[in-house]
Protein backbone atom coordinates (compact mmCIF):
# COMPACT_ATOMS: atom_id res chain seq x y z
CA UNK A 1 0.00 0.00 0.00
CA UNK A 2 2.65 2.55 0.72
CA UNK A 3 4.37 1.95 -2.39
CA UNK A 4 1.42 2.42 -4.23
CA UNK A 5 0.95 5.48 -2.83
CA UNK A 6 4.69 6.38 -3.58
CA UNK A 7 3.74 5.87 -6.69
CA UNK A 8 0.42 7.53 -7.25
CA UNK A 9 2.38 10.29 -5.86
CA UNK A 10 5.04 10.74 -8.04
CA UNK A 11 2.73 10.48 -10.88
CA UNK A 12 0.46 13.18 -9.93
CA UNK A 13 3.35 15.55 -8.99
CA UNK A 14 4.50 14.93 -12.55
CA UNK A 15 1.38 16.10 -13.85
CA UNK A 16 1.24 18.77 -12.01
CA UNK A 17 4.42 20.25 -13.02
CA UNK A 18 3.33 19.16 -16.91
CA UNK A 19 -0.03 21.43 -16.27
CA UNK A 20 2.07 24.17 -14.73
CA UNK A 21 4.69 23.99 -17.55
CA UNK A 22 1.85 24.40 -20.32
CA UNK A 23 0.61 27.50 -18.43
CA UNK A 24 3.82 29.30 -18.02
CA UNK A 25 4.33 28.74 -21.70
CA UNK A 26 0.82 29.90 -22.60
CA UNK A 27 2.02 33.26 -20.36
CA UNK A 28 5.05 33.38 -22.32
CA UNK A 29 3.66 33.31 -25.39
CA UNK A 30 1.15 36.30 -24.46
CA UNK A 31 4.93 38.40 -23.39
CA UNK A 32 5.97 37.26 -27.07
CA UNK A 33 3.43 39.18 -28.57
CA UNK A 34 3.98 42.35 -26.94
CA UNK A 35 5.52 45.47 -28.97
CA UNK A 36 8.86 45.61 -26.96
CA UNK A 37 9.81 42.19 -27.19
CA UNK A 38 8.86 42.13 -30.81
CA UNK A 39 10.57 44.80 -31.78
CA UNK A 40 13.61 43.34 -29.86
CA UNK A 41 13.12 40.00 -31.89
CA UNK A 42 12.67 41.51 -35.01
CA UNK A 43 16.55 42.28 -35.18
CA UNK A 44 16.95 38.61 -35.40
CA UNK A 45 14.51 37.34 -37.54
CA UNK A 46 16.33 38.29 -41.10
CA UNK A 47 19.63 35.74 -39.66
CA UNK A 48 16.82 32.68 -38.34
CA UNK A 49 15.21 32.68 -41.51
CA UNK A 50 18.44 32.31 -43.58
CA UNK A 51 19.87 29.42 -41.91
CA UNK A 52 16.30 28.23 -42.53
CA UNK A 53 16.94 28.49 -45.66
CA UNK A 54 20.65 27.12 -45.63
CA UNK A 55 19.64 23.86 -43.76
CA UNK A 56 16.29 22.96 -46.22
CA UNK A 57 18.61 23.77 -49.31
CA UNK A 58 21.35 21.45 -48.29
CA UNK A 59 20.19 19.47 -45.70
CA UNK A 60 17.06 18.06 -46.94
CA UNK A 61 18.51 15.21 -49.84
CA UNK A 62 17.73 11.53 -49.90
CA UNK A 63 20.98 10.91 -47.95
CA UNK A 64 19.08 12.60 -44.55
CA UNK A 65 16.01 10.21 -45.45
CA UNK A 66 18.50 7.20 -45.22
CA UNK A 67 20.51 8.59 -42.17
CA UNK A 68 17.06 9.95 -40.27
CA UNK A 69 15.74 5.90 -41.25
CA UNK A 70 18.80 4.85 -40.17
CA UNK A 71 18.69 6.00 -36.75
CA UNK A 72 15.21 4.98 -35.85
CA UNK A 73 15.99 1.44 -37.07
CA UNK A 74 19.54 1.81 -34.32
CA UNK A 75 17.02 2.68 -31.56
CA UNK A 76 15.52 -0.37 -31.81
CA UNK A 77 18.72 -2.05 -31.16
CA UNK A 78 20.73 0.21 -28.85
CA UNK A 79 20.45 2.89 -26.66
CA UNK A 80 20.31 6.30 -28.98
CA UNK A 81 19.24 9.64 -29.55
CA UNK A 82 15.78 10.23 -28.27
CA UNK A 83 12.89 10.20 -30.45
CA UNK A 84 11.64 13.46 -29.90
CA UNK A 85 15.32 14.65 -31.20
CA UNK A 86 14.65 12.64 -34.29
CA UNK A 87 11.28 13.77 -35.27
CA UNK A 88 12.76 17.16 -34.22
CA UNK A 89 15.23 16.52 -36.72
CA UNK A 90 12.80 15.50 -39.65
CA UNK A 91 11.16 18.58 -38.99
CA UNK A 92 13.82 20.68 -39.30
CA UNK A 93 15.31 19.68 -42.54
CA UNK A 94 12.08 18.68 -44.22
CA UNK A 95 8.35 20.46 -45.00
CA UNK A 96 6.00 19.70 -42.74
CA UNK A 97 3.88 17.02 -44.93
CA UNK A 98 7.56 15.37 -45.68
CA UNK A 99 8.73 15.03 -42.10
CA UNK A 100 5.66 13.82 -40.86
CA UNK A 101 5.58 10.69 -43.68
CA UNK A 102 9.56 10.34 -42.85
CA UNK A 103 9.08 10.04 -39.30
CA UNK A 104 5.99 7.58 -39.51
CA UNK A 105 8.23 5.33 -41.89
CA UNK A 106 10.53 5.79 -39.63
CA UNK A 107 8.45 4.58 -35.94
CA UNK A 108 6.97 1.43 -37.95
CA UNK A 109 10.85 0.39 -38.49
CA UNK A 110 11.42 1.33 -34.73
CA UNK A 111 7.93 -0.62 -33.82
CA UNK A 112 8.41 -3.85 -35.81
CA UNK A 113 11.86 -4.57 -34.94
CA UNK A 114 10.71 -5.00 -31.31
CA UNK A 115 7.39 -6.44 -32.44
CA UNK A 116 9.22 -9.35 -34.07
CA UNK A 117 12.25 -9.72 -31.17
CA UNK A 118 9.11 -10.01 -28.78
CA UNK A 119 7.38 -12.50 -31.33
CA UNK A 120 10.76 -14.59 -31.42
CA UNK A 121 11.83 -14.42 -27.66
CA UNK A 122 8.94 -13.08 -25.62
CA UNK A 123 8.13 -9.86 -23.66
CA UNK A 124 11.13 -9.56 -21.56
CA UNK A 125 11.41 -6.67 -18.40
CA UNK A 126 8.02 -4.93 -19.56
CA UNK A 127 5.71 -8.43 -18.97
CA UNK A 128 7.76 -8.49 -15.67
CA UNK A 129 6.53 -5.45 -14.36
CA UNK A 130 3.23 -5.36 -16.52
CA UNK A 131 2.27 -8.64 -13.79
CA UNK A 132 2.26 -6.62 -10.41
CA UNK A 133 -1.37 -4.65 -12.28
CA UNK A 134 -3.75 -7.51 -12.50
CA UNK A 135 -6.55 -5.80 -14.48
CA UNK A 136 -3.87 -4.70 -16.82
CA UNK A 137 -2.09 -7.91 -17.31
CA UNK A 138 -5.02 -9.80 -18.02
CA UNK A 139 -5.91 -7.75 -20.91
CA UNK A 140 -2.51 -8.27 -22.13
CA UNK A 141 -1.84 -11.81 -21.62
CA UNK A 142 -3.98 -14.09 -19.94
CA UNK A 143 -6.03 -14.06 -23.02
CA UNK A 144 -2.96 -14.13 -25.49
CA UNK A 145 -4.89 -11.01 -28.01
CA UNK A 146 -3.04 -7.80 -27.04
CA UNK A 147 -5.19 -5.54 -25.56
CA UNK A 148 -5.32 -2.22 -28.32
CA UNK A 149 -7.30 -0.30 -25.87
CA UNK A 150 -3.96 -0.96 -23.01
CA UNK A 151 -1.59 -0.71 -25.97
CA UNK A 152 -2.95 2.74 -26.87
CA UNK A 153 -2.75 3.44 -23.40
CA UNK A 154 0.90 2.61 -23.15
CA UNK A 155 1.90 4.48 -25.99
CA UNK A 156 0.13 7.52 -25.07
CA UNK A 157 1.54 7.58 -21.70
CA UNK A 158 4.90 9.45 -21.45
CA UNK A 159 7.90 7.96 -20.62
CA UNK A 160 6.99 5.15 -21.14
CA UNK A 161 9.58 2.46 -23.02
CA UNK A 162 9.09 2.30 -26.77
CA UNK A 163 11.12 -0.72 -27.46
CA UNK A 164 9.49 -2.67 -24.19
CA UNK A 165 6.05 -2.49 -24.90
CA UNK A 166 6.40 -3.29 -28.81
CA UNK A 167 8.24 -6.49 -27.37
CA UNK A 168 5.73 -6.95 -25.00
CA UNK A 169 3.26 -6.70 -27.57
CA UNK A 170 5.39 -9.23 -29.92
CA UNK A 171 4.70 -12.01 -27.38
CA UNK A 172 0.85 -11.98 -27.52
CA UNK A 173 -1.50 -13.11 -30.45
CA UNK A 174 -2.51 -9.14 -31.55
CA UNK A 175 -1.92 -9.01 -34.98
CA UNK A 176 0.88 -6.83 -36.84
CA UNK A 177 -1.43 -4.20 -38.88
CA UNK A 178 -3.48 -4.00 -35.62
CA UNK A 179 -0.29 -3.29 -33.49
CA UNK A 180 1.06 -1.13 -36.09
CA UNK A 181 -1.84 1.02 -36.29
CA UNK A 182 -2.72 1.27 -32.52
CA UNK A 183 0.93 2.17 -31.95
CA UNK A 184 0.81 5.15 -34.28
CA UNK A 185 -2.38 6.20 -33.04
CA UNK A 186 -1.40 6.84 -29.52
CA UNK A 187 2.15 8.15 -30.05
CA UNK A 188 0.49 10.61 -32.54
CA UNK A 189 0.10 13.54 -30.70
CA UNK A 190 3.80 13.36 -29.82
CA UNK A 191 4.89 12.43 -33.21
CA UNK A 192 3.02 15.87 -34.60
CA UNK A 193 4.09 18.14 -32.02
CA UNK A 194 7.73 17.02 -32.44
CA UNK A 195 7.67 17.17 -35.82
CA UNK A 196 6.28 20.79 -35.68
CA UNK A 197 8.65 21.93 -33.33
CA UNK A 198 11.23 20.80 -35.54
CA UNK A 199 9.62 22.49 -38.53
CA UNK A 200 9.48 25.74 -36.53
CA UNK A 201 12.64 26.09 -34.98
CA UNK A 202 13.89 29.23 -36.47
CA UNK A 203 11.09 30.80 -35.36
CA UNK A 204 11.46 29.97 -31.14
CA UNK A 205 9.31 33.06 -30.16
CA UNK A 206 6.42 32.03 -32.85
CA UNK A 207 3.22 30.51 -31.78
CA UNK A 208 3.94 27.65 -33.68
CA UNK A 209 7.00 26.59 -31.90
CA UNK A 210 5.34 26.95 -28.49
CA UNK A 211 1.88 25.42 -28.68
CA UNK A 212 3.36 21.89 -30.03
CA UNK A 213 4.69 22.23 -26.15
CA UNK A 214 1.83 23.05 -24.66
CA UNK A 215 0.00 19.89 -25.93
CA UNK A 216 2.89 17.84 -25.05
CA UNK A 217 2.75 19.74 -21.97
CA UNK A 218 -1.03 18.99 -21.04
CA UNK A 219 -1.40 15.86 -22.77
CA UNK A 220 1.23 14.41 -20.34
CA UNK A 221 0.03 15.48 -17.33
CA UNK A 222 -3.89 14.32 -18.30
CA UNK A 223 -2.16 10.80 -19.06
CA UNK A 224 -0.06 10.86 -15.90
CA UNK A 225 -3.41 11.77 -13.58
CA UNK A 226 -4.99 9.26 -15.66
CA UNK A 227 -2.29 6.48 -14.66
CA UNK A 228 -2.59 7.48 -10.89
CA UNK A 229 -6.77 6.87 -11.18
CA UNK A 230 -6.22 3.55 -12.46
CA UNK A 231 -3.56 2.78 -9.70
CA UNK A 232 -5.66 3.65 -7.44
CA UNK A 233 -8.26 1.04 -8.39
CA UNK A 234 -6.00 -1.06 -9.09
CA UNK A 235 -3.77 -1.97 -6.79
CA UNK A 236 -0.05 -4.30 -6.87
CA UNK A 237 -0.61 -7.08 -6.22
CA UNK A 238 1.32 -8.96 -3.03
CA UNK A 239 4.22 -10.38 -3.16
Amino acid sequence: MKKEKSIRYILNFSAFVCLLFALALALLLRIFKSEPFLEWYSKYTDTLLSYEIWMQAYGASAVSVIFILLNYAVKAVIPWFPISCICVVAGVLFSWYYAVLINIAGLIILFSVKFFWGRKFGGGNAEKILRKYDSVYNFIDKSKTGSPLVLFALRFIPGMPVNSVSGLYGSTDISYTAFICTSLAGFAYKLFSYTVIGRNVFDPASASFIMPFITLSVFSGIALLAVSGVLSITPLKNK
